[in-house]
């Protein structure tokens, strides 16, 4: 008898699962992927759209061409989770399953005081096209981005978001007319990492003139366009703010809740504690051997999806799952510039973690952009 596998999400890591799924998994099971939203949104390429290298309809995809690989996809908002009656509380009832993927990514939502009415948010489709035309006819003046906590989504994001609005001011020629500051709560840039990589991340920030502002927590805006700091003030003409990350609340009530705030699985088979229900990408909150937060990003949620994917078919035709998620990734890139990148590798469950970046190249630009090109060809 065929089973029934909800995947709820269609970011990256629900994306990832349904494809992985709907290529291996024997016929006569039913595969359904649950959304609140029709659209699928290729977050990592919204700094491209930002400094007008994309159009908005070239980072979307339709969650319905999913249903051209076999399988269903329903348009609701996930309310509850009855895990003991393995049910998914949805506005129109409930759906049932016998296996459960969670993959609704983080609420991101703008907390800080003044955040949503002075500053723009850069992970949001339609904030991001209007401050498009913003940067276009910005004159000149002090722009800063700020991130409010941790964790977010894309650890490199802020800092690809300043290289590249760096870039594209200097091809403009209006450069020395503006001052780009970037704001974090870190002590240092991607504090999950080696010092040594926190450094060149520091050296590279120096070389294109932007200034890095660590251990800074913004606490309100003003009408005014000035940031409240912990410490001290800082005013703006230009304000780009991260909201907060958080798990959904439809998740809270679950009893797979850690401590961190964030679900709980194994790290290596993403399996909760409740049988057969399993978590992939912002959701989840995995932990380094040194105790440090996994970063959240997209490549880990893909590489944790094709995990959990693979590992069901496995299990659904009578064979040992034997597939792991390693907490490594290789070949990754941040974009620097308009042109340029550089290579990221992780290995975030070596004792210590490792991570390392390259020097900037055009091969790491090109690669980042051939990902891209493939995710929203190959997966719809």
């Amino acid at each position: 008898m065929g089973k029934t596998i909800l995947i709820l999400g269609g970011g990256t890591a629900g994306v990832a699962a349904a494809n992985v799924l709907a290529d291996v998994l024997p016929p006569g099971n039913d595969l359904v992927v649950v959304d609140r939203s029709p659209v699928h949104l290729f977050l990592a390429a919204l700094p491209l759209l930002l400094v007008g290298r994309r159009r908005p309809g070239q980072l979307t995809r339709e969650l319905t061409r999913l249903e051209e690989r076999g399988l269903r996809f329903i348009q609701t908002e996930v309310e509850g989770l009855d895990l003991q009656g393995k049910r998914v509380l949805i506005q129109t009832g409930e759906l049932t399953y016998d296996y459960l993927i969670i993959a609704l990514g983080a609420k991101r939502q703008a907390q800080i005081p003044g955040q949503e009415q002075w500053s723009f948010n850069p992970y949001d489709l339609g904030e991001v096209q209007e401050l498009r035309g913003r940067l276009a006819r910005f004159p000149g003046g002090r722009l800063v981005l700020f991130i409010p906590s941790l964790p977010f989504t894309g650890a490199v994001a802020p800092y690809e978001i300043m290289l590249l609005v760096h870039d594209y001011f200097r091809r403009l020629g209006r450069r020395r007319q503006v001052e780009l500051i970037l704001v974090t709560p870190e002590e240092r840039p991607f504090s999950f990492a080696p010092p040594e990589v926190s450094t060149q991340t520091e050296e590279l920030l120096r070389a294109a003139g932007i200034e890095l502002l660590t251990g800074q927590t913004v606490t309100a805006i003003t009408k005014g366009g000035e940031l409240i700091l912990e410490r001290g003030a800082l005013a703006a003409d230009l304000i780009l703010g991260l909201p907060t990350h958080s798990l959904p609340p439809c998740l809270r009530a679950t009893g797979l809740v850690g401590p961190n705030g964030w679900l709980t699985a194994h790290p290596h088979t993403l399996e909760t504690p409740v049988r057969g229900v399993y978590a992939a990408g912002d959701v989840l909150g995995l932990f380094t051997p040194t105790g440090q937060p996994l970063p959240k990003v997209g490549f880990f949620a893909h590489y944790q999806a094709e995990v959990v994917g693979r590992n069901l078919a496995l299990q659904l035709t009578g064979q040992k799952p034997n597939l792991r998620f390693r907490g490594g990734a290789a070949g990754a890139s941040m974009l620097t510039g308009l042109r340029r990148g550089v290579f990221v590798s992780l290995s975030t469950y070596a004792n210590p973690p490792e991570m390392t970046v390259s020097r900037p190249t055009c091969l790491a630009f090109l690669v980042k952009t051939l990902f891209e090109k493939y995710w929203l060809t190959a997966w719809f």
